[in-house]
């Protein structure tokens, strides 16, 4: 028995002939041609047999090249884009295989998936957390804020949120029922409602703010022209009062701005927040401005203070916002490997 082995192994040397090598030889350099990977696999498997000091380590590399292949095959076919998309990939990177760039094409109508993840990735990069930082406003009053600065953030916190909404209308909805854009949709819903929890904590502190600083500035206007309507004709109180009235636009002009300014931009800027505070900058400025009828004043300030009042409620609003802030982005490796990959695929996309 020992002796007839190494006696099957020579005959089967010996059955391959040279011609049978040289065949498949050009049929392996017709495959690297054609860049057909499992035809290279399958004449790298023959002759690695006959000559495996010369033909194993590329027929290893190939049929690794392969599998990697065959289990991207079976990642898509299950609809699990991300792992067909890094295993194509990976196979790409190894031989360069009409077979791979196939399955990257046939994964390119994925690509708004990549889109998305791009700009939540965006959002969380170092230059974009210190552009919208909001820390500074929570350690000074609102007399000290600059107008056009929180302009600039409350703006660009709404750009990102806008972005977000912009690039998650494109994915088409045959697509939404995929594991992985559910996934990455998950994560940009919860990334729009922590933007405007960052815009909605800095606009109640604020409100809190002016509320404890000028509440009782006009609780006791609107008390001195209530009184005086009582004892004298109208025209007679607003000449009583236009001085004090004056001096308290006067004191008041920068927050009058700073709300009228904050007021403008939400609009403009579609956010969610205006809704929310809208109603205490119209309070502001019905207690503060002068008015042309003061029974009318006097009658709609009641429910203007009563707005102020409550909005006069101590809470830890920066902690909050530093809470906010701080919330990382928890896509998994696999997902930024998949949006990376694409972009290095991107050659193969002519409609991208």
């Amino acid at each position: 028995m020992k002796q007839l082995l190494p006696a099957l192994c020579f005959a089967a040397l010996v059955a391959c002939t040279p011609a049978e090598i040289t065949k498949t030889e050009h049929a392996l350099n017709h495959a690297q041609q054609q860049r057909d990977i499992e035809a290279q696999a399958n004449a790298l498997k023959t002759l690695s047999g006959y000559d495996s000091a010369t033909w194993q380590a590329v027929y290893e590399e190939t049929q690794q090249a392969f599998a990697l292949l065959l289990d991207a095959k079976t990642a898509y076919e299950s609809a699990d884009i991300v792992t067909a998309q890094i295993k194509a990939a990976q196979s790409k990177s190894i031989n360069n295989s009409l077979q791979a760039d196939n399955l990257l094409r046939a994964l390119s109508t994925d690509y708004p998936l990549t889109e998305l993840i791009d700009v939540l990735v965006k959002l969380h990069t170092q230059a974009s957390q210190e552009k919208m930082t909001l820390h500074g406003f929570f350690n000074q009053p609102p007399s000290k804020w600059n107008i056009i600065e929180v302009n600039e953030k409350l703006s660009l916190i709404n750009t990102h949120i806008q972005a977000i909404k912009k690039q998650i209308e494109a994915i088409p909805e045959d697509n939404r029922d995929k594991l992985a854009y559910q996934t990455v949709l998950a994560e940009a819903r919860a990334q729009i409602n922590l933007l405007g929890k960052q815009e909605s904590v800095l606009l109640r502190n604020l409100q809190q703010q002016l509320s404890k600083r000028h509440a009782e500035q006009f609780v006791r206007l609107h008390h001195t022209v209530t009184e005086q309507l009582n004892n004298f004709e109208e025209r007679v109180v607003a000449s009583m009062i236009r001085q004090d009235q004056n001096k308290l636009i006067e004191t008041m002009q920068h927050q009058s701005e700073l709300l009228y300014n904050i007021d403008l931009m939400l609009k403009q800027t579609g956010s969610a927040r205006h809704a929310e505070f809208e109603p205490f900058y119209l309070a502001y400025i019905q207690l503060l401005n002068k008015s042309k009828d003061y029974r009318e004043y006097a009658q709609k300030g009641k429910a203007a203070l009563t707005l102020l009042k409550r909005a006069d409620v101590p809470n830890n609003f920066y902690q909050q916002y530093k809470t906010l802030a701080s919330t990382p982005l928890t896509l998994s490796n696999d997902f930024l490997m998949f949006a990376r990959s694409q972009h290095e695929s991107k050659f193969l996309y002519r409609k991208h």
